[in-house]
């Protein structure tokens, strides 16, 4: 395993959980005692969930995630007022980490015309503001840059690693060996970016049917070069990434990566291969793995043996670094009992933080429900492509009020 100053072994990760949840419970009650009434401090002793994390070198206030959702607010790719102000609640809700919407690494390579652009030295500028917005209002927080590449699922022209089936049944066009390079220091140029705007790491996308995420499956990779075959074939592309990313970024900067556990079509996470493709993308020396899938905003999340449902792949994994498990989170004795078995490190919230914000501040406290308002119904993701996120089940009450 590699010695790179900031590389935290899963050892080391833990201990330094234990310590700190030993450290906030210092003169308070034992966790077995009833929360009722608690204030902030008390709820802490209770939930490990609101202890210190780390990611390499990045320490984090607590292990909940604002997992990236595209944000529908940048008409022409720059940052608008719309999204600081999106981000601004975000951190004042009391996330511990916030990683933005995906970012785009190159011209053609948008998954929505209303996408976040990264892809030129003009957009630091822009991005900046949101890393800004984001450690003066959030009290500790801090955010990593989602960067990304459409693929086949682009608005511009769909690129892929084998002939597929592409968004709106265009052609598909297959990438030759050397635009796949080219495309590597495309995403290692993005991540130069947001470590000059400010950001405190960067995620690599490569889940969700994107371009990456193509890579990575046998489904849509088919090639008979370098980048297609086996396990370790079809992994080059991101090790190449990883690599060139760590020569912009130096070794104190993180890097996430986002993976599919399971694939459209997969019976099983094992389908894929998933524990083994993990173990081969560890070898890149990322920091942190954010594990997704297919499907990853279900709906009906009506009961808890719905939720969290990348829980299985995510504990079948053998790993040195921490793992960040995303998709359908919802209720905080569950996630904390999840915790406590060691393998998985932060939770990961999309949709329930575009309903409440600041869950995470409510969670502490102690007020409400320990279940998220969020009954995944999608709504707030269908309205997308008409402008900013938004949650159409807290709109439609706020217009019920109004009229009333």
């Amino acid at each position: 395993m590699s010695s790179r100053p900031g590389r935290t072994t899963r050892k080391e990760f833990l201990e330094l959980g234990a310590a700190s949840a030993a450290f906030v419970s210092l003169g308070g009650r034992s966790s077995a005692e009833p929360r009722e009434g608690t204030g902030s401090a008390q709820r802490r002793n209770h939930y490990k969930l609101f202890s210190e994390g780390r990611m390499a070198r990045l320490r984090l206030k607590n292990r909940l995630v604002r997992a990236a959702t595209a944000e529908g607010a940048t008409p022409d790719g720059e940052v608008t007022d719309n999204l600081i102000e999106l981000y601004k609640d975000l951190a004042e809700g009391g996330v511990g980490l916030i990683i933005t919407g995906h970012m785009a690494v190159a011209s053609g390579g948008r998954a929505s015309k209303l996408q976040t652009c990264i892809y030129d030295d003009r957009h630091v500028r822009g991005i900046a503001k949101l890393a800004d917005v984001i450690h003066k209002a959030g009290d500790g927080c801090k955010v990593v840059a989602q960067i990304n590449h459409a693929g086949m699922q682009g608005v511009d022209e769909p690129v892929g690693p084998s002939e597929a089936p592409s968004r709106g049944g265009r052609k598909l066009r297959v990438l030759s060996t050397e635009e796949v390079g080219e495309l590597a220091a495309q995403y290692a140029d993005a991540a130069r970016r947001t470590k000059e705007a400010g950001f405190d790491g960067v995620e690599v996308h490569a889940a969700h049917g994107y371009l990456l995420s193509s890579f990575l499956s046998p489904r849509t990779n088919r090639r008979t070069d370098k980048y297609g075959g086996s396990v370790q074939k079809r992994a080059t592309v991101i090790k190449e990434i990883v690599g060139l990313v760590r020569r912009k970024v130096g070794d104190d900067f993180p890097i996430l990566i986002k993976m599919n556990c399971v694939y459209r079509g997969s019976r099983s996470s094992d389908a894929e291969g998933f524990a083994g493709m993990a173990k081969e993308i560890e070898k890149a020396h990322v920091d942190t793995l954010e594990i997704s899938g297919a499907n990853p905003v279900r709906m009906g999340i009506d009961s808890p043996d719905k939720e969290s449902y990348f829980m299985e792949s995510a504990e079948k994994l053998d790993l040195n670094i921490p793992v960040i498990l995303t998709g359908g989170n919802r209720s905080v004795e569950r996630l904390e009992q999840a915790f406590q078995r060691g393998k998985v490190d932060f939770f990961g919230f999309a949709r329930p933080l575009i309903r409440e914000p600041d869950l995470p501040n409510r969670w502490l406290e102690g007020t409400g429900g320990d279940t998220a308002k969020c009954i995944s119904c999608n709504g707030c993701l269908r309205q997308l492509a008409e402008g900013p996120i938004y949650c159409v089940v807290e709109a439609a009450a706020a217009r019920d009020l109004a009229d009333s």
